[in-house]
């Protein structure tokens, strides 16, 4: 008997050892499909930013585009803190994420000489918008010379700003009459054809947006565009651009009683960034380097400035932030002339588009005067 209770024991204790193990294994089993379940479930219920995806190519388009976006976008720039905006080139990584963009907005004017092959090769959704459409571009690579005053209208109602444009200077394709500024949300598609612009801004003065007119009508080119894609905010997004707009008229105002009363009337700066604010402010740009600040000038250019300087009592040259100035500094030795810092906005700052402005001002008043 007591033998037959020992075996009757043993079985026991060997099926309630089996049974714990299934129902580990079971267990165990359970945990893995509960995480595999929950795996697909974070993935398949990830959520979905808020708002548009808009990328830009400068600093300056990010900050005008976030100033009427608010909350209803995000807003990033291709081009990475401390590199300048001549000669950026995108990487895989900066196509892609113009690929998940529901905006691209970029300068125009020949900055960019990426934006044709990027139209052909996107494979996303994202508009094409051309910030500088509409403004009257400048030729690079000469002196700009304007009396005083000289077609300066400073009225910045809309339906008085002239967009019709020599072909030849500023060929977008469009008929006057159909860009009068007055557009409807709808009917303004940015979505260019490649092959219609096709580096029809080559040899052009990108640098339209330190005029502060300039500026503005890009800010407005930005809120139809956000308007087009985003018609649901679309009042959110004017109203926000109204606002913006009495700062641009405030900053114009600002320097056109400044420069309107300026002794001097010439500039010497080391590249020719400038033509843009020289024009609506009745200034002569003298540029020591080109547009893209790519070639020196040689001694008999340099030369020509100084003496230049020296016959018309120029007694500064204006240098920049993160650019050598060694060449500037020569001349402004040889001409007797100080040196003060200007600043072009083609790297990133702390600052805004109005404090950069307000402080070039200042510079300008202090120079000329």
């Amino acid at each position: 008997m007591k033998v037959k209770q020992i075996v009757a024991v043993a079985c026991a204790a060997v099926m309630l050892t089996a049974c714990g193990s299934n129902a580990a294994n079971n267990n165990n089993n359970n945990d893995n499909n509960n995480d595999n379940k929950k795996v697909v479930a974070t993935e398949s219920q990830k959520p979905k930013a808020e708002g548009l995806n808009v990328v830009t190519t400068t600093y300056i388009l990010r900050d005008l585009t976030e100033e009427i976006a608010g909350d209803k976008a995000t807003v990033t720039c291709l081009i990475p803190k401390g590199q300048g905006v001549h000669g950026f080139e995108p990487s895989p990584k900066d196509m892609n994420s113009v690929n998940e963009a529901d905006l691209f907005i970029y300068n125009g004017a020949g900055l960019e000489s990426f934006t044709d092959r990027l139209k052909e090769t996107a494979e996303g959704d994202a508009t094409f918008v051309e910030a500088s459409e509409g403004i009257e571009l400048l030729k690079g690579g000469h002196h700009h010379h304007h009396d005083e005053d000289a077609d300066h209208d400073h009225d910045h109602d809309a339906a008085d700003h002239d967009h019709d444009h020599d072909a030849a200077d500023h060929d977008h394709d469009h008929d006057a009459a159909d860009h009068d500024h007055d557009h409807d949300a709808a009917e303004h598609d940015h979505d260019h054809d490649a092959a219609e612009h096709d580096h029809d801004h080559e040899g052009m003065d990108p640098h339209v947006w330190m005029s502060p007119e300039n500026a503005e009508e890009m800010a407005e080119n930005i809120c139809e565009a956000l308007s087009a894609k985003d018609p649901d905010n679309a009042a959110f997004y004017k109203a926000n651009f109204e606002k913006l707009s009495e700062k641009f008229d405030a900053l114009d105002d600002s320097f056109e009683k400044v420069l309107s009363n300026a002794k001097y009337k010439d500039i010497v700066v080391s590249h020719e960034a400038y033509g843009y604010l020289a024009k609506e402010f009745g200034l002569n740009q003298i540029p020591i380097e080109g547009i893209n600040s790519e070639s020196e000038p040689d001694p008999k250019a340099m030369k020509t400035i100084v003496d230049e300087m020296k016959a018309k009592g120029i007694k500064t040259v204006f240098t920049e932030p993160h650019e050598d100035d060694k060449i500037a500094q020569t001349i402004a030795s040889e001409a007797g002339a100080q040196v003060k810092e200007l600043d072009p906005m083609e790297y990133e700052s702390d600052k805004n588009y109005f404090e950069r402005m307000e402080s070039n001002l200042k510079t300008l008043e202090s120079a000329l005067q």
